[in-house]
């Protein structure tokens, strides 16, 4: 999934995620195919080692980051109308009892709120 793109979607645009599912896709493969390298990162623990690795080599690299496609992409100060857009998308977007869980917590909870 395109998780940058679902985000912006519903915080500049007030519109539910679309068109962000890609088929699954090997893009540090990919990256090999086109002659670069190719990295995936799974684990949080991992990004250290693979920085290092990429940093390191002499060629394009692509670096693939799998993230929670529930945790919400939030600026550290929510503007007002992204928050009213959010509130606005948030209900017709899948996956949006999962979003809702996310945002009801801390540090998340503190950015909405400093956007109403």
């Amino acid at each position: 999934m395109l998780n940058q793109i679902a985000w912006d979607q519903m915080m500049f645009l007030g519109n539910p995620q679309f068109g962000c599912e890609l088929q699954p896709i090997d893009f540090a493969k990919a990256a090999e195919a086109m002659g670069g390298k190719g990295f995936s990162i799974e684990r949080a623990d991992e990004l250290e080692h693979v920085l290092d690795q990429a940093f390191a080599t002499d060629r394009p690299v692509i670096i693939e980051a799998f993230v929670d496609a529930y945790e919400p992409m939030m600026p550290p100060k929510m503007p007002p109308d992204y928050a009213k857009n959010f509130c606005k998308a948030l209900p017709q977007t899948p996956g949006h009892e999962q979003i809702e869980e996310n945002v009801s917590r801390n540090p998340a909870k503190m950015m909405m709120d400093a956007g109403e």
